[in-house]
């Protein structure tokens, strides 16, 4: 006999019936809006995230079962948020969701489903560092040797495989586009990729990649689990929409093409990743894609004082596409933001370095300051005089400076010509070499010290040529490569210039090196290029040593990393710091050629894009926004070239508005000395200077 046994299932109930009170007027219409395509232009600081999560609350309200939501984020940490916040106002059911990113919501999918594409359901999904070997032997399964033959390194395959997937391109367009070097070769870089999917699906492995391609071959290709997802997707919301890729679009779209309940949330003028595959164009276009589509806007900033937002909207204004939108603060007027020339980056440094230290005198936390910038090495001369001041800093885009790789692999053989006794040196230098590892570094470092007295501890004579009779033979050009190299740096001539030192081995070899290694090559070779020239203000190898001797020294004593809690400043690309807010910001480095970068003159769209990047850096700020830019700036020939400012600061730096506190004021920097007394006098001249440096006045 059988019996009826009912589970209990828990209630949408949302436990507050004032959810809606919390909101203002352009948030209540996003929330309460009807089902159906929406887009919503969320501009900076309007509260994005509290109306997504309360446009799931009202769908729950309206009896859209928690089952039937999709809700896709770009972070796990916005998920959690999210999620968190629906469960404040609707208990437990948030948990029922299908929440996450792009990724998670694919792995889950692909969990049930895999078996049907051709692997198995408890497929594995790869680690970054195991789909480079995976790629590895799919080099080899098709006889490519990239030691042997100019072919891009498996990292850098694995970079290319990965940007066709996500803009969806075919492979000899992205080869084109971002690797040209290696045109001729694109016939064997698809046969390479060819193996590298059978060896996946043979070994019952994903990469991340394959998650989301997977993910939509499910929804284009197997018609009974499309139906299923897209019959489940009653409502599909997609924050940060305008940083998504041509592949991500297109599984929204195949999720949301059933129901058509789909909201996306984001703003045109922040997507700033193109570089990583990121479609404006799927924003832009929304509309045409979905012709029954509603727009609405959030405009009502709750982070910015009107100053700052008059320079953000202004911005805006002088760009070739996007919505128009202009944003409104609620907040009281606050001070102008400054426009800062400075004589060159060493100027620009001290500047920085002085005004911070002013803020932290008026009150302001260190935490709630920070540097932005285009491009990682325009930080170099600000780290510097950080470290020789003493403040204490944390660079949220990456390793510091002079703690990245391609920083020191340059910097070892610097030290190897100054210091031939420093062994560490000659390891890293030698093994960036063709067919070098561990072992023959090994056996070449004791031949060197057997021989060290004959030869005075110098890289010459006999001591070059044994060097090549030790080498095997797989070692054998990787090491003549080296010692050519050496011989150059070692000239007399060449210790007397340390950036020509640098660029013999950007030029040589390293600079090859970068582009077969990296998909970045180019704005490695950029970081390195502007170690030269802070290298050029050097009279020898011995006083640039002895200065990056000292800088080493101040970062040891520098408590990044150290276990208590300590006030720092933020020094950050601008990329790296979408999301976040400070209350004084400083841009730095905005020179034309700089900020916008000198490529994207070249690239359609490029200089939109970095104007969107210029956006993104203002509205980081809270309070004020301290833009400055280098007017002179050292070549390769000596020669102080004059820079322009960039066309950003020309467009904002004359508004004013009447009646109202000036938005953009011009700083006009000049050095000075105090005296015993703490009065300031100004310099004006060079005699001037002496005077003050030798006590007189």
């Amino acid at each position: 006999m059988a019996k009826t046994y009912r589970i209990k299932k828990q209630r949408v109930a949302v436990q507050t019936a004032d959810y809606l009170a919390v909101l203002n007027e352009e948030q209540r219409a996003v929330v309460t809006a009807a089902p159906g395509p929406l887009l919503v232009l969320a501009g900076a600081g309007t509260g994005k995230t509290r109306t997504l999560t309360h446009r799931v609350v009202h769908l729950l309200k309206q009896g859209i079962r928690p089952e039937n939501i999709i809700l896709v984020t770009f972070t796990n940490r916005a998920a959690r948020e999210m999620l968190n916040r629906v469960e404040d106002l609707c208990g437990s059911v948030s948990r029922r969701l299908l929440a996450g990113t792009f990724h998670h919501i694919a792995n889950r999918v692909l969990r049930d489903h895999a078996s049907a594409i051709g692997y198995q359901n408890n497929f594995t999904i790869l680690a970054r560092d195991d789909a480079k070997e995976v790629m590895a032997a799919a080099m080899a399964d098709v006889g490519v040797q990239p030691k042997k033959q100019r072919f891009p390194k498996a990292e850098m395959m694995q970079q290319l495989v990965s940007y066709t997937i996500n803009t969806q391109k075919p492979i000899d367009e992205v080869v084109l586009e971002k690797a040209p070097r290696f045109l001729d070769q694109t016939a064997r870089i698809g046969e390479v990729c060819r193996a590298y999917v059978q060896r996946k699906v043979r070994m019952n492995l994903m990469d991340f990649d394959d998650l989301l391609m997977n993910f939509k071959v499910l929804l284009n290709e197997v018609p009974a689990v499309a139906k299923l997802l897209q019959d489940r997707a009653m409502a599909v919301l997609v924050d940060e929409y305008q940083d998504t890729n041509r592949l991500q679009s297109d599984i929204v779209d195949l999720l949301a093409a059933k129901h058509q309940n789909i909201t996306v949330v984001g703003d045109d003028a922040q997507s700033i990743y193109g570089f990583r595959g990121a479609d404006v164009n799927n924003m832009l276009h929304f509309e045409q894609r979905y012709p029954n589509s509603r727009r609405l806007a959030l405009t009502v900033n709750y982070r910015s004082t009107p100053q700052v937002l008059a320079l953000a909207n202004e911005t805006l204004r002088h760009a070739d596409e996007g919505f128009q939108k202009d944003l409104q603060s609620v907040r009281p007027d606050g001070v102008a933001s400054a426009v800062v020339p400075c004589r060159d980056v060493y100027q620009q440094a001290e500047f920085v370095v002085q005004r911070v230290l002013e803020l932290v005198d008026e009150g302001v936390s260190l935490d709630d300051m920070a540097v932005l910038y285009r491009a990682h090495f325009h930080a170099m001369e600000l780290q510097v005089e950080l470290l020789r001041q003493g403040v204490p800093f944390v660079v949220h885009s990456g390793l510091r400076f002079f703690e990245q790789a391609h920083i020191r692999d340059v910097l070892a053989y610097l030290r190897l010509i100054y210091n031939p006794n420093d062994e560490l040196s000659f390891r890293r230098s030698i093994k960036l070499h063709e067919g070098v590892g561990n072992a023959t570094a090994d056996q070449l470092w004791r031949e060197l010290s057997a021989m060290r007295e004959q030869s005075n501890g110098q890289f010459q004579g006999k001591l070059v040529e044994a060097l090549l009779s030790v080498a095997g033979k797989r070692a054998k050009a990787g090491v003549k490569k080296f010692v050519e190299v050496v011989g150059e740096l070692a000239q007399p001539k060449m210790l007397k210039a340390p950036d020509e030192m640098i660029r013999i081995l950007l030029e040589s070899f390293y600079g090859d090196y970068l582009e077969q290694k990296f998909l970045n090559g180019r704005e490695r070779q950029d970081d390195i290029a502007q170690l030269a020239d802070y290298a050029a203000g050097y009279e020898d190898l011995s006083a640039f040593m002895n200065e990056l001797a000292l800088v080493e020294e101040f970062a040891a004593e520098d408590p990044q990393g150290a276990e208590e809690k300590e006030e720092t400043l933020t020094l950050s690309s601008i990329h790296r710091s979408k999301g976040l807010e400070w209350s004084r910001v400083f841009v730095i480095w905005l020179a034309e050629g700089r900020f916008p970068s000198e490529m994207s003159f070249r690239e359609p769209g490029g200089v939109d894009e970095e104007r969107r990047l210029f956006y993104v850096s203002t509205t980081r700020a809270k309070d004020e926004v301290t833009m400055t830019f280098p007017m002179l700036h050292r070549q390769r020939d000596q020669a102080q070239v004059l820079m322009r400012r960039s066309r950003f600061v020309e467009e904002v730096e004359d508004l004013e508005v009447e009646g109202e506190m000036p938005i953009v004021e011009t700083w006009l920097l000049e050095d000075a000395y105090e005296d015993e007394e703490g009065e300031i006098l100004p310099i004006t001249t060079n005699e001037d200077a002496e005077q003050i440096e030798q006590g007189e006045s």
